[in-house]
């Protein structure tokens, strides 16, 4: 019966919170709504006025329908050719129509007429980065980072321009900095984790094993449950001779992720150099086992890498 009773509680409790949950998500909505009403409203009793029509290509934005959004902008534009806002506002919405060539005319056309607007500079930088020029992209960057110091916002997105453009040190310089400002910043973490292995994975290259252990080791305070972490973590005790640690890292790879025929093939290694012949068949036969599926495997794993991965 006291069980009975403690579930019924339970059920309750949930029932409490979902209802709570929709009730913010229907309140944000129905101000959303309010708000597009509003300002509909005031552009139909003054049409002509640009910046009301930003204010409501802004609302049309933010709740979702972009391209209403872009019809606003761009009447505004035609009202108010050099409204800055209008061009910025205008180019977010064309790059997230996918629209770049479009968007960047729009975000230098903003900055043109207004050079300390950081909005627009930090979206432009960001566009370029995407359309693979990083070196453009970072000077709008650091330029935004300069007018508006105190922004974490423009740091992360300048830590992570520098991971894709390949400079892991100076991307995990800002990344620091982002999390010592904000412990919780959403991204922060998991985007240090990154470019620490990146650069770990480099100083691995160049053969410099104790480096990269360095790296390895901070990166996995933020990605504890990293295969690919593992592995090279592995590969950096290989290379230092430490045998034990790194057949301990080889088995944390195949404990998170059965399939990883690699490491097998390392775990056979190491158990012949350390006298296991038993142990070593046993590995190559699990690697020869897995060799078959592994390409499909990891294309599963680079695939899932790659939705996961920034969208920024």
């Amino acid at each position: 019966m006291k069980l009975i009773v403690a579930l019924g509680l339970m059920l309750c409790c949930w029932q409490d919170a979902r209802a709570e949950e929709g009730g913010v998500r229907e309140g944000y909505r129905i101000w959303s709504k309010e708000r597009i009403r509003y300002y509909y409203t005031r552009v139909l009793m003054n049409p002509d006025n640009a910046q009301l029509r930003v204010l409501l290509g802004n609302a049309y934005y933010a709740d979702g329908q972009v391209a209403r959004a872009g019809d606003e902008l761009r009447k505004a534009v035609e009202l108010q050719p050099r409204l800055a806002a209008a061009h910025s506002n205008l180019a977010v919405v064309l790059q997230a129509q996918g629209q770049f060539p479009e968007a960047r005319a729009h975000y230098q056309e903003a900055l043109r007429q207004d050079s300390a607007m950081v909005e627009a500079r930090v979206g432009l930088g960001t566009l370029l980065c995407r359309m693979g020029l990083a070196a453009e992209g970072l000077v709008h960057l650091e330029r935004a980072l300069e007018l508006d110091p105190d922004r974490e916002g423009v740091r992360y997105d300048l830590g992570v321009a520098y991971y894709r453009a390949g400079d892991f040190k100076l991307a995990i310089s800002h990344l620091e900095k982002v999390l010592q400002a904000d412990a919780l910043h959403a991204g922060g973490a998991a985007a240090l984790g990154r470019a620490y292995y990146r650069q770990g994975l480099n100083h691995l290259q160049a053969r410099q094993a104790a480096q990269a252990l360095e790296c390895f080791a901070k990166s996995l305070q933020y990605r504890p449950g990293d295969e690919d972490l593992f592995f090279a973590k592995g590969l950096a005790h290989v290379a230092q001779q430490e045998f034990a640690a790194a057949e301990a890292s080889f088995k944390e790879v195949v404990r998170l992720e059965q399939g990883y025929m690699p490491a097998f093939q390392e775990l056979g290694a190491l158990c012949e150099r350390t006298q296991r012949p038993q142990e070593a068949e046993y590995y190559y036969q699990q690697a020869q086992k897995w060799a078959p599926r592994w390409p499909m495997l990891q294309a599963v794993r680079n695939a899932q890498d790659e939705v996961g991965a920034w969208a920024k």
